[in-house]
């Protein structure tokens, strides 16, 4: 009946238009999503600006950012600078038998919050949630005023401590929830986490242990609470019940809890083929009445990355292929709704990937959701990006903090398995250690991962796996065997690193076909013809695909996003390595190409055909699809048929002639007594 009654109340909420974050606030926290704030470009505590005078204040709406346009026409001479967001409430909200608090899920860069004039608390870093409570700092009988200074100026002693990769965007663009608790509960400021730790201790198909960890907090006198620790299947039912007496005393502010549980015969996540999940409740109670309530969706599942066959999903061989993936879309930059969440993963699913990288910071709570109710393994990282400054403490808390706060918050994510520790950087091994060490104080049971751009040296024995940036084609030579000669030689160097590719990829521009493409200039040039970003991935897939030793295969990127620090391309401040448009409204052919090769949705598709006008008479037609067989017509004129090999998923017809004018292309696929159609045209001048 319990049940019945969280789903209904769910129901509510949704229907009047509230969000919820699944995995932290439930019903017996009453959450809001304070959507509606007022914005001003200033720092009014510093100048006095009078609230009441509303000429200096818009209405905005969280998510927001202050940069969603001007990274795209200023690009490094963007805003960078303070914002001031007000909320204001009524005081019916408040209520005095309760704890209340406010939850940030991501503020970029630095913030401070007040509660009516008070200072509340100050969170350093952009991408992580905080909460604060604001319980003595709340009024009855007045209106509440809500305050957040914001400032994205980069700070050497934050991560990120430059725009070298991406933008530092400005501004509140992650929700905002107010929620209460009564006097004892389940502590959300616990680094801003669901107050509970699940650690998969020992899972085989035989039997699961699990050891749960559960933070409490109270403000009230010594008293006894109930516990209870519900495990329930995918259809509701209980399979494990654990129920304990504990005393939580009025000093406890983190009072810890540990319990091991243990299931027979569990019914393993499975990746892609079967990502099974339970919820995993725990409930505190007094004098038999529910007064909090955590849920937690968990999947239960082991993983190994062995040196020479590559990662491994509860003892079967796993290849990780896939994206990495920045937050933002071209007018919104990271501000996105669910619903452009969604798409941007639906996109990603399409492709068939068995993994991302969400590089290179932490990444929105409901997109790691997405990822681990749909079986896509997960690896995510801090913002530990060049230049890296040595001997500065204050850059190396920065760091510790934030893969404190990525842990903590996404601990009992499913889909991930690994905590990656930095990008690119000159970092000292002393350091890397540091961190690395850092990381198995808070999780044991995942890996950690370094990634360089240079040749494998002492360095890269620190972490458990090691991965490589790699662009063989683009910056440099080697499109056809660059990957495999550098992994050889790496494994030869280094016998024992687990070796992966976390990056490799080229620019490709929608605007810019060419039917005899060049290289091009990768630094400064301004014509990246998309016809050879799709040769470049044609020839490295073929490098790589079939090497278990290289245990991760990621490409850079799966968007077009914002790059403040190149002019290159058709348009300045863009990295064009995109599988789909930062718009998101046009897949580049080498989407289709990847799709044909992962992907079990029927794929049928002819390459070039933003290629319309043509010079030559003489061409070729090139079809990516993972259908059985294709034929060709040209001005309806059968060209025969190509059969699917075992070896590629191209499908090329040489030596096509065209007639002056409009010639219609037409290719019909066939698998499982399906027909499918795709037509483009092209024009000889």
């Amino acid at each position: 009946m319990k049940l019945i009654k969280i789903a209904a109340y769910i129901i509510i909420l949704i229907i009047c238009g509230t969000t919820l974050n699944a995995q932290e606030f439930l019903t017996k926290r009453n959450p809001k999503v304070l959507k509606e704030w007022k914005f001003s470009k200033a720092d009014f505590w510093k100048k006095g600006i009078d609230n009441d005078k509303e000429t200096i204040w818009k209405n905005v709406t969280i998510p927001h950012t202050w940069n969603a346009k001007d990274v795209l026409t200023e690009g490094v001479n963007s805003y960078h600078g303070v914002g001031t967001y007000l909320y204001k409430f009524k005081d019916t909200l408040v209520q005095n038998n309760k704890r209340h608090y406010i939850r940030f899920e991501a503020v970029s860069l630095i913030s401070e919050v007040f509660v009516n004039g008070k200072f509340i608390g100050k969170h350093e870093g952009g991408y992580a949630a905080f909460c604060f409570e604001i319980t003595n700092a709340l009024k009855i009988g007045i209106q509440n005023e809500i305050a957040v200074k914001v400032s994205n100026i980069p700070s050497r002693d934050i991560a990120p401590p430059s725009e070298s990769l991406f933008p530092i965007f400005g501004g509140i663009y992650r929700p905002v929830t107010y929620f209460t608790t009564q006097q004892a509960s389940i502590s959300p400021l616990d680094y801003a986490s669901s107050g509970v730790y699940i650690e998969q201790t020992a899972i085989t198909s035989k039997k699961a242990d699990l050891d749960i960890s559960v933070i409490l907090s109270s403000k009230s006198l010594d008293e006894n609470y109930g516990l209870e620790i519900v495990l329930l299947d995918a259809k509701g039912k209980k399979v494990s019940n654990s129920s304990e007496i504990i005393t939580i005393k009025s000093e406890d502010k983190n009072k810890l809890f540990k319990k091991r549980i243990s299931l027979d015969s569990p019914h393993l996540w499975q990746g892609r083929k079967d990502p099974y999940k339970y919820t995993c409740s725990i409930r505190l109670t007094k004098n038999g009445t529910e007064i909090d309530v955590v849920n937690q969706s968990i999947g239960l599942r082991s993983f190994t990355i062995d040196l020479k066959k590559g990662f491994f999903l509860n003892g079967e061989a796993y290849p990780l292929y896939g994206v990495n993936r920045h937050q933002e879309i071209e007018g919104y930059g990271p501000a996105l709704s669910t619903e452009q969440h969604k798409k941007d993963f639906d996109l990603i699913n399409e492709l068939g990937v068995t993994s991302v990288r969400l590089a290179h910071y932490q990444q929105a709570e409901e997109f790691y959701d997405y990822f681990s109710n749909n079986g896509i393994m997960v690896w995510a990282e801090i913002p530990n990006i060049p230049p890296y400054t040595t001997d500065n403490p204050k850059y190396m808390e920065s760091c510790k903090l934030q893969l404190t706060e990525m842990i903590k918050q996404n601990f009992n994510q499913t889909s991930i398995y690994c905590w990656g520790l930095g990008n690119e950087i000159r970092i000292p091994k002393k350091d890397l250690e540091i961190l690395n060490k850092h990381v198995k104080t808070l999780d044991t049971t995942r890996y950690t991962l370094f990634v360089d751009n240079t040749d494998a040296f002492d360095l890269h024995t620190v972490t458990d796996a090691q991965a490589w940036n790699l662009y063989y084609g683009w910056y440099g030579d080697g499109v056809k065997d660059g990957y495999s000669k550098r992994a050889d030689k790496i494994h030869k160097k280094f016998p024992k690193i687990k070796l992966g590719i976390a990056e490799y990829g080229a620019g490709g521009c929608i605007t810019q076909q060419k039917e005899d493409f060049e290289r091009p200039e990768p630094i400064s040039g301004k014509f990246f013809p998309e016809q050879y970003q799709t040769f470049y991935h044609e020839n490295v897939w073929n490098d790589i695909k079939n090497r278990d030793d290289i245990w991760c295969k990621y490409i850079w990127n799966m968007f077009d996003f914002s790059w403040t620090a190149v002019q290159r391309g058709d348009r300045d401040f863009i990295n064009h390595k995109g599988l789909v448009s930062h718009d998101r409204k046009t897949k580049k052919d080498a989407y289709y190409f990847y799709k044909a090769n992962w992907s079990k949705l029927p794929v049928l598709h002819i390459t070039n055909s933003r290629l319309v006008e043509r010079e030559n008479k003489i061409t070729s037609v090139k079809v990516y699809s993972n259908l059985d067989k294709v034929q060709l017509f040209v001005n309806d004129i059968n060209m025969g048929f190509k059969k699917k090999s075992l070896k590629n998923i191209i499908f090329q017809w040489d030596t096509i002639r065209l007639k002056k004018g409009d010639n219609k292309i037409k290719v019909i696929g066939y698998k499982d007594k399906k027909i499918y159609m795709e037509y483009c045209n092209y024009l000889l001048k």
